[in-house]
Order: structure tokens, then C-alpha cells, then sequence
């Protein structure tokens, strides 16, 4: 959506969603865990892991239906030099910044990626390969990963859906479909290698970025009010493709600027941030 410059006068604290069951994650241990492995380790089904800012450097097994939450792809990173970095059979994970060194970003078995930067990923960022899997990934950029952007395994019958995606430019094609597996594919961007189904509302253009890593869309751009119809962002429009559309785009505001300044014996606190809407 566009950017908008706003101030927040405020002590700022670490902004936090409100759940039952809520664990969060701290690089710099003001939460119950430094590590999003530790996390999901000790979490029960249907817990929410709330992941504050950080550059969190581990491989990931996400395999319960626990929700995942990070502070925005702009400061909530997940990396490895492993293959892949988060291999996924349940749950739901929105909000990150995904990379892999030396392989996928995700091995997508069963579970949701949602709002999700993935990028720079030696191989695809992210890839179904097994028999029965079946994900879903919605609203989306897959940018610069080294074979594709979002592949199926050739003959694994393995079935990803994907809606409202930016997958481009990508090594090899943005999606990439193989004969024995099924890849549905509507309302996203980017190339096919022509063995994905469905199709309706892909495009294959540049999308316009605000910059080459600030991923806005401008008003009237190829991928603004072009998603899926049934979809709407926050505001009540026709979602947009890619990671600030669809109704989990992330509304909070990015701060990119703090000002303390003295004032007697207290201190003024001033933030300028960047909202979405």
C-alpha cells in the first residue's frame, strides 16, 4: 500500500499483539526465549509465538499447529546456511524476512506462509517435494532465490496453492510446476514454466517496487487492487499481491527513526515511523 511519514510521540515499548496463550521471542532476551526453536519446543497447539526484531540465525522445525508472528520483514529476519531454514508441516507463519544460504527457504509439507519475504535463497524459497503435501502460500514476495521462487516436486504428487504472490526475478522460473504434482497458482506475478493450473489473474510484469529492498506498491501499479477478489486489505479494498495486501497485511506502523531529547528531568521520546494505511 503507499507509505505514509508519521510521527508517534510516545514511550516506546515493543509492540505486541494480544493473545491467549502468547509466548514471545526476544534476540535480546526480554522475552520468555531468544530462540523461535526453543519456542515452538515448548509450546502447545494453538499458542501464538510472537517474535520481536532481530536477526534470528537458526534452522527451524515447525511442526504444530502454533501461529508464528514476526515484527515485519523489515526487521525480523530468519536465516541459516542450511537446507532448508524452516521445514514446515503445520502451523501458520507471517511476518518475516526468510533466507537460506545453502538451500530452500522453506520445505512447505502442510501449514500456511503468509505476508512473507523470501529472498536470497541458494534454491528455491520455497519447495514441496513430498507425497500429500499440500500448503498454502498467500501474499507473498519471493525476490533474488537462486532456482525459483515457489517449486513442486517433479512426480511426488505434492499439491502448493498459491494466491497474491510477487515472485520476480527468481534463477530458473518465479513458479515453477512439474508434471506428476499439482501447483495451483491465481492472482500472483510472476513467470510459470507452463505446468501450473488454475492461472486466472497471473501476470507475468514488473511490479514496481518502491525500491530494491522496500517492497510498497504504488497506487495504480500492476499488482495494486489485482488480487483475489474474494480478498480484501485491511482498508476494505481488493486485496493487493504481495506482502502489504490481503487481510493479514501487516498495519502496524515500521519505525524508522527515534529523537530523544531532554526535557528537565524527563525525556521526550519521539519516533517516526512508516505506516501502511
Amino acid at each position: 500500500m503507499k507509505k505514509k511519514i508519521l510521527i508517534l510521540v510516545a514511550m516506546l515499548m515493543g509492540i505486541c499483539y494480544t493473545f491467549a496463550n502468547t509466548i514471545i521471542v526476544d534476540y535480546y532476551g526480554a522475552g520468555q526465549f531468544t530462540s523461535i526453536q526453543i519456542a515452538i519446543n515448548n509450546a502447545s497447539s494453538n499458542d501464538t509465538i510472537k517474535v520481536w526484531p532481530g536477526i534470528y540465525s537458526e534452522q527451524i522445525t515447525l511442526n504444530k499447529n502454533v501461529i508464528i508472528i514476526g515484527s515485519g520483514y523489515e526487521n525480523t529476519t530468519i536465516t541459516s546456511n542450511s537446507n532448508p531454514t524452516i521445514n514446515m508441516s503445520s502451523g501458520k507463519i507471517f511476518h518475516f524476512k526468510i533466507n537460506s544460504l545453502n538451500g530452500d527457504g522453506i520445505w512447505l509439507h502442510h501449514g500456511i506462509v503468509s505476508n512473507c519475504v523470501i529472498t536470497g535463497c541458494s534454491l528455491c524459497g520455497i519447495y514441496a517435494g513430498t507425497a500429500g503435501d499440500d500448503g498454502l502460500v498467500r501474499n507473498c514476495v519471493l525476490t533474488k532465490n537462486g532456482t525459483a521462487g515457489i517449486a513442486v516436486g517433479y512426480y511426488t504428487s505434492s499439491t502448493i496453492t498459491v494466491v497474491n504472490c510477487i515472485a520476480r526475478p527468481n534463477g530458473g522460473k518465479d513458479f515453477r510446476g512439474e508434471y506428476g504434482s499439482t501447483f495451483n497458482l491465481s492472482y500472483s506475478n510472476g513467470a510459470t514454466n507452463g505446468h501450473t493450473s488454475g492461472n486466472q489473474g497471473v501476470i507475468d510484469i514488473d511490479p514496481q517496487f518502491y525500491s530494491e529492498n522496500d517492497y510498497h506498491i504504488g497506487e495504480g501499479t500492476p499488482c495494486w487492487n489485482t488480487g483475489n477478489p474474494a480478498l480484501q486489505d485491511p482498508d476494505g479494498s481488493q486485496s493487493d499481491m504481495g506482502y502489504f495486501g490481503g487481510p493479514e497485511c501487516p498495519i502496524y506502523p515500521t519505525v524508522f527513526e527515534i529523537i530523544i531529547t531532554p526535557n528537565g528531568n524527563n525525556i521526550n521520546l519521539e519516533a517516526k515511523g512508516r505506516a501502511n494505511y
